[in-house]
C-alpha cells in the first residue's frame, strides 16, 4: 500500500528523465514557454476573500488559486481532485463516486465546516451539512479558477464558512468562444464526453454546453469489486450582456441527472455481524438559474445584485428521500469614503425549504421544513499608511429561524514593505449551523450481537440515535492568523500561513435511556443516544506554498501543510470520548505535493504529480489509514493547433490503496485502484 523509498526514488527519477528526454528528441524546434508566468501569477485577481476585486499579493488572509492551466496538466477528471493542488486541503477519495473534503481539520463525509461556492452560489447542502461532490460538477474546461481561502470567511459569506471557502469561477463566454469536443476512455474513467458552443447575441457573448460520463467500480481490501459506479448527465448555459449606462448582466443556469452506487453496512439485529452488506443506488437530479447584475452609479460607487432559484431532488431507496428548493437573494454596494475608507456593505436572504421522506434505519421527523435566513454585512478597508499598511475591520449579523441571531466578526492587518513583500494577520468568529440530520433524524448507528466486546448479554443491543428534546447550539471557532509572501525572485515566489484555531460547542452525543423490545423480532435492547455539544478543540498548523519556474518552459510548484488536532469532550460521556477520537483520527498531520509542467517543443507538454499523505489514526483504530505516495504523469501532444491528444496515468505507485473510512452514512470502505485514461480536445 505504502510506496518504498526506492521505489519512489525510481519513479521520480524516471518521471523527470522522461521529461528532459521528450525535450531533447524535439528540440529541433524551441521549446514553447508556459501559458501563464510567474510574474501574472502574483497579479492574479482574488475576489472571494472580501468580495471584490484585489491582487493575489495585497489579500490579508491565507489564498490559493487553482488557474484553469492547472486543472488542465493535472490530469484531474473531477473538482474534488483538483482541490487536491491547494495547500491546507485535505481531499480524501472514499470510493470512485464519494470524497470527504476539509480545509485545516474535521474531514468527513460531507466537510461540514467548508463552504463551497460556484460562480458565488452556495452549494452546502443543509441535510447533512457538507457538499455532496457527486451531485456538483460543471465543465471542467469552463473554470477559469478556484479560489481557495483557507480559514474562517463568515463575516464576508455567513454561517458554515467556518474552516474556509471555495470559490470555483467559471469563464466568461467571451472567452470561451467557438466550438469545443472532449472524449476520452479509460480504465477508470470508462468513457466521457463533452461538448461547448460559444457564440456572439447583441451585446454580449453565451455558451452552451454538455457533458457525460460513465466511471468504473473500486474495489475493497479483498479485491472485491464495490458498488461505486457513477453515471452523470449535465447540461448548462451562461451568457453574458453590456446594457444601458454601463450596466453588466450575467445569467447562467444547470440542470444535471445522477446515477451511482453505494454499499453500505445496514444494522440489523437478526444479522450474526450485527450488519446486513446491501447494495445501494442513489439517484440525484436538479437544476439551478442565476442572475447577477452589476454597475457604477452616479458617485462612482459599484453596486451588484444577485439571486439564484436552485431545486435538487436526492433518492436512496429504501433509506430516504430530498426535495429541496432554495431561493437566494444578495446586494452589495461599494463605496470610497475619503481618501482612506474602501467601505463595502450588503443585505441578503436565503429561503430553504424541503420535504423529506424516510424509511429504514433512518427516519425524519417532522418531514417537511423551512430554514429562513437573514443577514447584512458592513466591512471598511482602512488605509493607514498609503501602499503600506492596511486595516480591515469587518463583521455580519445573521439571524436563522434554527439557532437565532449570531454576530460574525473579523480584524486583519496587511503590510506590504515593498512590491515584492507582504505580511498579514487576523483574528474571526466564524459558527456552523445545525443539519437537518443532526435536528430531526432519528437512526439507527450500530448493533452489538450476543456475547460480542462490550455486550455480555445474550440479547443484541441496538444503538439509536434520537432528535433531541433540547435545541442544537451553534458550534464556534475563534481563529487567528499569520501569514507572509515574498516574490524572492523573477521566477520564485514563498507563501506561508500559520494558524491556530480555537473551537466550541463541537457537535457530539451521548448516551441516554435504555429498554428491551420485542418488536421486530428478535427481543432486544435499544440503548438510544441524543446529539449535544459537547466537545471541543483547538488546531494549529502551517502551509507553504512554493512556484518556481527554474527555465522559461518548466514550473515547479512544490506545497506542504503540517495540522495538529486534539479535541476533548466537555462531558465525560462515554459516547462523547468516543467522538473525540474520531475528530483526532480525521485528518493526516503531514501532506506534500510536488507538481512539475514542462512546456515542450512541437506542441508537446509533459507533467507529473507526487504526493504523499500521512496516516490516520492509531494502528488499531477502526479508522486508521496507513500513509500513502501517490503519483500521476500526463503527456500532451498538439498534432495542429486545434487538437490536443493526451495520455494520463494516475496513482501508479501501487495497484489500491485506501484513503479514508467512512464514518457517518454506512458506507463500505474502499481502496482506490491505478488507473490510465486518452483523452482527445478538438477546438473549432
Amino acid at each position: 500500500m505504502i510506496a518504498k523509498p526506492v521505489a519512489l526514488t525510481r519513479a521520480l527519477s524516471l518521471a523527470v528523465a522522461f521529461g528532459f528526454a521528450t525535450h531533447a528528441a524535439a528540440e529541433s524546434l524551441p521549446p514553447e514557454p508556459l501559458d501563464i508566468s510567474l510574474e501574472d501569477l502574483l497579479r492574479v485577481e482574488v475576489t472571494s476573500a472580501s468580495r471584490k476585486s484585489e491582487r493575489l499579493h495585497d489579500v490579508a488572509a491565507a489564498v490559493y488559486v487553482i488557474s484553469r492551466e492547472d486543472i488542465e496538466r493535472s490530469g484531474a477528471t473531477s473538482i474534488p481532485e483538483a482541490l487536491r493542488m491547494a495547500p491546507g486541503v485535505d481531499v480524501a477519495r472514499l470510493a470512485n463516486n464519494r470524497w470527504a473534503v476539509s480545509i485545516r481539520g474535521f474531514n468527513n463525509r460531507f466537510g461540514n465546516k467548508l463552504l463551497v461556492l460556484m460562480d458565488g452560489r452556495s452549494i452546502y447542502s443543509p441535510i447533512f451539512s457538507g457538499v455532496l461532490w457527486e451531485n456538483e460538477d460543471t465543465l471542467l474546461e469552463d473554470i477559469d479558477r478556484i479560489e481557495v481561502i483557507r480559514g474562517p470567511g463568515a463575516a464576508m459569506w455567513g454561517a458554515n464558512a467556518v474552516n474556509g471557502v471555495i470559490n470555483i469561477i467559471t469563464r466568461r463566454p467571451r472567452d470561451t468562444q467557438g466550438n469545443l469536443l472532449v472524449a476520452g476512455a479509460g480504465s477508470e474513467e470508462r468513457a466521457f464526453a463533452s461538448f461547448r458552443h460559444g457564440g456572439q447575441a447583441g451585446d454580449g457573448h453565451y455558451r452552451v454546453w454538455g457533458k457525460a460520463f460513465d466511471r468504473d467500480e473500486a474495489v475493497s481490501g479483498d479485491a472485491r469489486s464495490g458498488n461505486d459506479y457513477w453515471r452523470s448527465g449535465r447540461v448548462g448555459f451562461r451568457g453574458d450582456w453590456s446594457v444601458a449606462s454601463g450596466q453588466r448582466v450575467m445569467l447562467s443556469g444547470q440542470a444535471y441527472s445522477n446515477d451511482t452506487g453505494d454499499r453500505w453496512q445496514i444494522p440489523d439485529i437478526t444479522a450474526r455481524q450485527g450488519v446486513r452488506l446491501t447494495d445501494m443506488k442513489q439517484t440525484g437530479k436538479g437544476a439551478h438559474l442565476l442572475g447577477r447584475s452589476e454597475w457604477t452609479l452616479n458617485d462612482g460607487s459599484e453596486a451588484a445584485l444577485q439571486a439564484y432559484v436552485d431545486y435538487s431532488e436526492i433518492e436512496v431507496p429504501g433509506a430516504f428521500k430530498e426535495e429541496r428548493t432554495t431561493i437566494d437573494m444578495d446586494f452589495q454596494h461599494r463605496l470610497l469614503v475619503g481618501e482612506r475608507h474602501d467601505v463595502l456593505w450588503g443585505l441578503g436572504y436565503r429561503y430553504s425549504g424541503d420535504r423529506i421522506g424516510s424509511a429504514g434505519f433512518i427516519k425524519f421527523q417532522p418531514d417537511s421544513r423551512s430554514f429562513n435566513l437573514a443577514s447584512t454585512f458592513i466591512q471598511d478597508d482602512i488605509t493607514l499608511l498609503p501602499n503600506t499598511l492596511r486595516m480591515i475591520l469587518g463583521v455580519r449579523f445573521e439571524t436563522n429561524n434554527f439557532t437565532g441571531y449570531q454576530p460574525l466578526p473579523n480584524a486583519r492587518l496587511m503590510w506590504t514593505p515593498s512590491d515584492t513583500q507582504s505580511v498579514w494577520g487576523s483574528v474571526a468568529r466564524a459558527v456552523r449551523t445545525p443539519s437537518r440530520g443532526e435536528l430531526d433524524a432519528t437512526i439507527d448507528v450500530s448493533v452489538l450481537p450476543p456475547g460480542a466486546p462490550g455486550n455480555p448479554s445474550s440479547f443484541p443491543i441496538l444503538t439509536r440515535n434520537v432528535r433531541s428534546d433540547d435545541s442544537l447550539d451553534n458550534e464556534t471557532v475563534i481563529a487567528y492568523e499569520l501569514g507572509y509572501r515574498q516574490r524572492l525572485a523573477s521566477n520564485l515566489s514563498l507563501d506561508v500561513a500559520a494558524f491556530y484555531n480555537q473551537y466550541g460547542d463541537l457537535r457530539s452525543a451521548m448516551l441516554a435511556a435504555r429498554s428491551f423490545e420485542f418488536s421486530p423480532p428478535p427481543p432486544h435492547i435499544v440503548q438510544t443516544t441524543t446529539p449535544d455539544n459537547s466537545i471541543e478543540a483547538h488546531t494549529h498548523g502551517v502551509e507553504i506554498a512554493v512556484d518556481w519556474s527554474p527555465l522559461s518552459w518548466w514550473r515547479i510548484q512544490p506545497i506542504y501543510s503540517y495540522l495538529s488536532l486534539n479535541s476533548s469532550s466537555t462531558s465525560g460521556d462515554q459516547l462523547s470520548v468516543a467522538n473525540t477520537r474520531i475528530f483526532n483520527s480525521s485528518d493526516p498531520q503531514h501532506q506534500w505535493s510536488l507538481r512539475s509542467s514542462m512546456s515542450l517543443a512541437d506542441r508537446q507538454q509533459f507533467d507529473f504529480w507526487l504526493r504523499y499523505v500521512s496516516k490516520l489514526g492509531d494502528r488499531n483504530s477502526q479508522l486508521a489509514i496507513p500513509a500513502y505516495t501517490t503519483l500521476d504523469l500526463r503527456y500532451a501532444w498538439r498534432p495542429t493547433r486545434d487538437l490536443e491528444l493526451s495520455v494520463v496515468g494516475q496513482n501508479l505507485l501501487d495497484s489500491q490503496h485506501p484513503e479514508f473510512v467512512p464514518s457517518l452514512l454506512p458506507g463500505e470502505a474502499l481502496e482506490i485502484q491505478r488507473g490510465v485514461y486518452l483523452k482527445a480536445n478538438w477546438q473549432f
